[in-house]
């Protein structure tokens, strides 16, 4: 693994690559919408999906990905609830309305009086089809298995797990060795994702608590119905504070200082 690069943070790789492109160079896979964990109590002794086990290993496992403090100074997957972000989309079908789609138009942080993208909308018959094979796979079910047999996220992250026994209690090289096992890699691989995904994402959907995604990095967020100034449009926005720009190599390079995963997404020697 690259060793850290103590000059360039990720606040400074966020500020100078965008989150945008940030996403575009860790995470594989679309964004993926969450859940909206503050709002919903935790069922005792594990998650609304995974079980207490479970739960505490995915939350190693995300705090391995994308650390926070004392080893990072910024917020990490711990504080932004990544994994409890996780556990709700997985379990996004055991509330009404599902939980996937925020509604909308807008949230309260920019002038509205009201957070109307806490209240989750309902899903027609074809976006039902589509997120019950993504998160419960087809299942042999002919009406799931039209473009062939899937398996779901939800069983993706119960295999994942199964194969982290112990990941939790262990220590950092040998966690590392864990993520980087070949039957393990690709599952590491799709926790980086979504991890970054939540971690990047409207607070709505339960991963940016607090909004500690966005703030240490001077992401202004949604700016609706406030909008922008004319000057704002019209005008290249100003440099952030101890930012500079980055290129996708350089940012990837830097990453690999500290977020193990992105070791995960592209293995050393595969460029």
């Amino acid at each position: 693994m690259a060793p850290k690069l103590p000059d360039l943070g990720r606040r400074d790789v966020v500020r100078g690559l965008g989150v945008g492109a940030l996403l575009a160079v860790v995470a594989p896979s679309a964004l993926r919408a969450a859940v909206h964990a503050p709002v919903l109590g935790r069922p005792r002794g594990g998650g609304h999906f995974l079980t207490a086990d479970e739960l505490d290993t995915l939350r190693a496992v995300t705090a391995r990905l994308v650390p926070g403090p004392p080893d990072d100074p910024d917020p990490g997957a711990i504080e932004a609830g990544g994994a409890e972000a996780i556990d709700m989309l997985l379990a996004a079908f055991s509330f009404d309305p599902p939980l996937v789609h925020a509604g909308g138009p807008f949230s309260n942080r920019a002038g509205a009086r009201h957070d109307d993208m806490a209240t989750f909308v309902p899903l027609d018959a074809l976006a039902e089809l589509g997120w019950r094979i993504r998160l419960e796979g087809s299942q042999g079910r002919p009406e799931r298995s039209f473009a062939g047999e899937v398996i779901g996220l939800q069983q993706l992250y119960r295999d994942g797990l199964a194969r982290l026994t112990g990941f939790a209690a262990a220590p950092p090289d040998v966690q590392d060795a864990m993520l980087l096992a070949g039957d393990v890699v690709d599952f590491a691989s799709l926790v980086l994702a979504d991890t970054l995904d939540l971690m990047y994402g409207a607070p709505e959907y339960g991963g940016n608590r607090g909004l500690v995604g966005w703030t240490p990095n001077d992401w202004p967020g949604d700016a609706q119905p406030r909008g922008y100034s004319a000057s704002e449009v019209s005008e290249v926005d100003p440099p952030s504070p101890s930012s500079t720009p980055l290129d996708p190599a350089t940012a990837r390079d830097a990453l690999t200082g500290y977020v193990i995963g992105i070791m995960l997404v592209e293995p050393p020697g595969s460029r």
